[in-house]
């Protein structure tokens, strides 16, 4: 995501509250159920991460395993709130440095370098209601960063290390149950029309990819929402939004990752998005028909 365009989008037509509602346990339709992970006695660590326009707190040290990070905002920014792991041999000012680049003027260039400098294991996009993602950490260092602090000069200073130790063979998996999934193939989302539930995010796609889900005015269609997306990537401002709210979902994973989503929102019709950029060809996925529009049960 180029931070200059998100931040522009979100201080003016997307500066609404959003609230976030699946319902736990609610069934999907059948072309969107998930089978049942093995079930387990070990419950997912739940660590809060609390967000304030200074920055936000996290533990240092965590259990590898199943982990669940539950975020909340009173930032009006929200946040974006992702763990990350270097590369061996990649410092932490250097990814930091492409990750600007990335976010900046060479989404490209700094993209492609932000992917050799780390693997992207997900978390957590806010708004003005908490969500929750969970994921599973194998032991060594990881960073969680707040992607919507990128381009501030003490950057560094607000990057939080974490260390995620072995943990107790029983933690080794998860008894998650997510009701539906939002697969990410290059290019195009494979989602339900209608979303209740924890939501499986899975990234299929040769490269890092997001799924963010953001409220919609009424009779909102996919015209719409391409017209806005096409003059995005150009470069223009678009003369209208077809969004009521800032984004909440899971940001970038890397290819062959995956989290769960857990949050609250209450029942609507959403756009499904992303706001990353297809490495190949500089265009945004959203601008090349990577869109959907979802209804939310409560």
């Amino acid at each position: 995501m180029k931070r200059t365009l998100v931040s522009t989008v979100l201080a003016g037509s997307l500066a609404g509250s959003l609230m976030l509602s699946f319902a736990p346990g609610a069934q999907a339709s059948a072309t969107s159920q998930v089978p049942a992970a093995a079930a387990s006695s070990a419950a997912p660590q739940e660590v809060d991460i609390p967000v304030t326009p200074d920055g936000f707190t996290a533990p240092s040290v965590l259990r590898a395993g199943p982990v669940t990070l539950r975020v909340r905002s009173t930032d009006p920014r929200g946040a974006w709130i992702g763990l990350v792991r270097l590369r061996p041999g990649v410092p932490l000012e250097r990814y930091l440095e492409d990750l600007e680049r990335a976010m900046g003027d060479d989404p490209v260039e700094g993209g492609k370098a932000v992917a050799r400098d780390a693997e992207m294991l997900g978390g957590a996009a806010v708004a003005h209601a908490p969500a929750a993602v969970t994921m599973k950490l194998t032991p060594g260092e990881y960073h969680l960063i707040d992607f919507r602090d990128v381009g501030l000069p003490d950057l560094a200073d607000r990057v939080r290390p974490v260390r995620a130790l072995a943990g107790h063979p029983r933690t080794d998996t998860a008894d998650i149950r997510p009701a539906a999934r939002i697969t990410l193939r290059d290019g195009a989302f494979e989602a339900p029309d209608v979303l209740s539930g924890p939501v499986q995010v899975v990234n299929r796609s040769r490269q890092h990819n997001e799924a963010m889900l953001m409220p919609v005015r009424p009779g909102t269609t996919l015209a719409d929402l391409d017209a806005f997306f096409a003059d995005v990537d150009a470069g223009r401002r678009p003369s209208g939004s077809p969004f009521t709210g800032g984004p909440t979902g899971v940001v970038p994973l890397s290819p062959g990752r995956s989290a769960v989503l857990t949050t609250d929102l209450p029942p609507g019709e959403y756009a499904l998005v992303t706001w990353v950029r297809d490495l190949r060809t500089g265009s945004m996925f959203a601008a090349r028909g990577m869109r959907m529009l979802i209804t939310v049960q409560g």
